[in-house]
């Protein structure tokens, strides 16, 4: 974990220890490290429980736009010009549900949303600390692309984007996306853990 401000944070998007990050999961602990694919297509009540079954819970709004900004709160988390190649946010494809079902008819639902093959498609979702340019002045990798991030907010709101858009509700460290509840989930649904510093 690194130190962003008065909170620790995990340097890495979390993955459930065991689990596969491609399947909709319903319980875990959540573990952070380098080089896992991170858990895709999990809730934000689950994420919730997975991190506290780690000791830790998931970050608040002000943390989680901490950890992002660093102590000079750019707009992305290396810096404030935006770099095309420094983090996971530029897919290539035109959609990844309608690449993998080569339709845009009859895929937007929580079934095709959550099969486990769209994130296995090339160009989509990379293990943790893939991107070395994505990182904060404090060591904590991935916040802008990869995979949305759940936040600590009973009305269900995900932080940073993901891999195909993390520009259509706002730069950087403002991307935010709060219209669904907490038990939504999908391809592009991710989360990272929090915890009070131990001095």
């Amino acid at each position: 974990m690194a130190l962003a401000g008065t909170v620790c944070v995990d340097r890495w998007e979390a993955h459930l220890e065991g689990a596969s990050p491609y399947e909709v999961p319903e319980g875990g602990v959540a573990v952070a490290s380098s080089g896992e694919v991170p858990q895709g297509y999990i809730s934000g009540d689950v994420a919730a429980l997975a991190c506290a079954s780690a000791g830790k819970r998931l970050c608040s709004v002000d943390e989680w736009m901490r950890a992002c900004g660093g102590p000079d709160t750019t707009i992305y988390p290396y810096g404030d010009t935006y770099d095309s190649t420094a983090c996971n946010d530029t897919y290539a494809g035109g959609h990844p549900v309608v690449d993998y079902f080569g339709t845009s008819t009859g895929v937007w639902d929580s079934e095709h949303m959550n099969d486990p093959g769209i994130n296995q498609q090339p160009g989509t979702v990379d293990p943790s600390g893939a991107n070395p340019g994505c990182v904060t002045p404090e060591g904590i990798f991935d916040l802008h692309g990869n995979l949305h991030e759940w936040i600590d907010d009973p009305e269900g709101t995900f932080k940073g984007g993901f891999y195909a858009d993390a520009a259509i509700n706002g730069a950087g460290c403002s991307y935010t996306t709060s219209a669904h509840t907490t038990d939504h989930h999908d391809y592009s649904t991710g989360f990272r853990c929090c915890k009070a510093p131990s001095f």
